[in-house]
């Protein structure tokens, strides 16, 4: 067999087009399991979005007299902008593909040679036998490999946080500045 023929009797297109293709299955199940998180984190049973309640004491100087009051402020925030969610997503899919082809023969040459010789004869009353034999064998085997090498690399990231849960830590944050006014006419 050629080496042009060994290139050619390869299945190159299913090569490098399978793990493609198996990177975008994958794709799909990420994003399935995607919603069914976010389904899970952000609805109660009957359909309702699930809040996180709770207050905060916000500190409010007046700007005419100068006191420092404590309002207390309630924030109600969607479970769904708090948390991270696990949307991961294959950004950079590499096939490389490294093939090398020689030539894979093998051959054995045997050959044998025998020789024998058998001589007898009697002399003066008495018998005499020669025999002799003599035998030679070779065997010579060439061989030669096949080898390939097929690596597939995939890389998965982690999205940046949500931009609901940077606000929610901004209005966090900023409680804990004083806001000027007065006290009855403060908003956050």
């Amino acid at each position: 067999m050629s080496i042009a023929s060994s290139f050619s009797s390869l299945p190159i297109r299913e090569l490098i087009a399978n793990p493609f293709k198996a990177a975008c299955q994958s794709q799909v199940l990420l994003a399935d399991e995607f919603l069914n998180y976010v389904d899970m984190l952000a609805f109660e049973n009957d359909g309702s979005t699930r809040i996180l309640d709770f207050k905060l004491d916000q500190t409010v100087k007046d700007g005419t007299t100068g006191e420092v009051t404590v309002m207390p402020i309630t924030v109600r925030a969607p479970i769904l902008g708090l948390v991270p969610i696990p949307s991961l997503l294959i950004d950079n899919v590499t096939v490389d593909f490294t093939m090398s082809v020689t030539t894979s023969d093998t051959q054995t040459n045997t050959s044998s040679r025998e020789a024998s010789l058998a001589v007898s004869g009697s002399w003066w009353g008495a018998s005499v036998a020669f025999k002799g034999s003599v035998k030679s064998s070779e065997e010579r085997t060439r061989s030669t490999d096949q080898t390939a090498t097929y690596t597939i690399n995939v890389t998965a990231t982690q999205q940046p946080p949500a931009e609901g849960m940077s606000k929610l830590m901004d209005i966090i944050a900023s409680c804990i500045t004083p806001i000027e006014g007065g006290a009855q006419t403060a908003s956050v």
